[in-house]
């Protein structure tokens, strides 16, 4: 009969093999408890969640401006806000958009010159505790990448391209030239910035299949939104605020913080399964194997968990604050009497139709 700690490193290895990310201590055994009910009858069917027919919801975007960068955050680029523009019009979720912001303009400093910016997306919805807290969808073990709410971007200097390039003749086109495939900005000037953001599944706010947003379900004054809407004499679903905060990478002091950080991840995790192994009837291959994968986790819990928070929150540069008016239905077009067409500078949509 085998021990119950083979069983238990059988676990362990199905966990490596599968590649999910964990959000819990997989030695830990509630963790493991936790990961054998997911993976078994109670999860979620996909199908399920595939017959559901989630309704769309449209985005209006309003005007964006850069109240919600903290005091004190570093002064090493600037926005113009009154630039930015949000494509399309009208945005329908499931789906994506795209923010773009010309005259982003790069100061002459040294945090800032040669080093590459990340950026985090954050969406509340009627300051709703539950929408505000979901987890990003598809982001890598490090906690980068994915879509949807709270993403970080580690490298968003691709989204970058410099304007002072275009239209240059003579030693400044030849000066510009050398700046081509460079990432991140090199010395000071304006640049351009556009990135994507999508919400491309509803199915991951539905883990439980039953057709229905988790969230709206999970606070007892809220699970009639259309009434909870109506006593705030919103039209539709109300409101959206989006977020997008930029901070540059660490530099030097930091950087060397961050490999002693996780040398001592290393460190600790070692000393840790040394001791486990000593329970464990494994030969050394399966157990050099899985040492390396828990390194690595360890490393990426810290790195998404504690690192990624704290860094943005230090070199915090700039954030981004748009309001989106959420709609239900198909949002209409604006009817602008004739003589004023000229001097109109309101929406050009709203959510309420023309015939109900």
């Amino acid at each position: 009969m085998r021990s119950a700690s083979v069983v238990a490193l059988s676990c362990l290895f199905g966990v490596v093999l599968s590649q999910q990310p964990l959000n819990c201590n997989i030695l830990d055994p509630a963790c493991r408890a936790r990961y054998r009910q997911n993976t078994g009858s109670s999860r979620p069917n996909p199908t399920a969640n595939a017959r559901c027919d989630y309704k769309d919801i449209w985005l209006i975007p309003g005007k964006a401006d850069d109240s919600c960068t903290r005091p004190g955050a570093k002064r090493v680029l600037e926005i113009d806000t009154s630039t930015v523009v949000i494509k399309p019009d009208v945005v329908k979720l499931p789906g994506c958009f795209t923010v773009e912001i010309n005259n982003v303009h790069v100061l002459d400093n040294p945090e800032a010159l040669g080093n590459s910016f990340f950026g985090k997306a954050e969406y509340q919805w009627w300051n709703l505790k539950e929408f505000s807290d979901l987890k990003c969808q598809n982001a890598s073990n490090d906690g980068c990448g994915g879509y949807g709410n709270n993403c970080y971007y580690c490298d968003v200097c691709e989204s970058l391209t410099e304007l002072e390039s275009k239209g240059m003749r003579g030693e400044a086109a030849k000066l510009a030239s050398q700046f081509k495939g460079i990432n991140c900005p090199q010395r000071p000037g304006f640049y351009s910035f556009r990135k994507e953001f999508c919400f491309n599944d509803w199915s991951a706010f539905d883990e439980d299949g039953d057709c229905k947003f988790d969230f709206f379900q999970s606070s007892e004054k809220l699970r009639d939104y259309k009434s909870a809407l109506a006593s705030l004499q919103q039209i539709g679903f109300g409101t959206v605020v989006a977020k997008f905060k930029l901070a540059y990478n660490a530099t030097g002091n930091v950087l060397s913080k961050r490999a002693n950080k996780e040398r001592q991840i290393e460190q600790t995790v070692l000393a840790e399964l040394e001791e486990r192994r000593r329970t464990w009837d494994v030969n050394n291959g399966q157990f050099e194997k899985f040492r390396d994968w828990y390194i690595e986790y360890r490393k990426n819990l810290w790195h998404k968990d504690d690192y990624l928070p704290w860094l943005l929150y230090e070199n915090e540069v700039a954030c981004l604050r748009v309001t989106f008016d959420v709609c239900d239905h198909q949002p209409t077009p604006v009817q602008v009497p004739f003589g004023a067409r000229s001097t109109y500078n309101g929406p050009k949509y709203t959510c309420n139709p023309l015939f109900r």
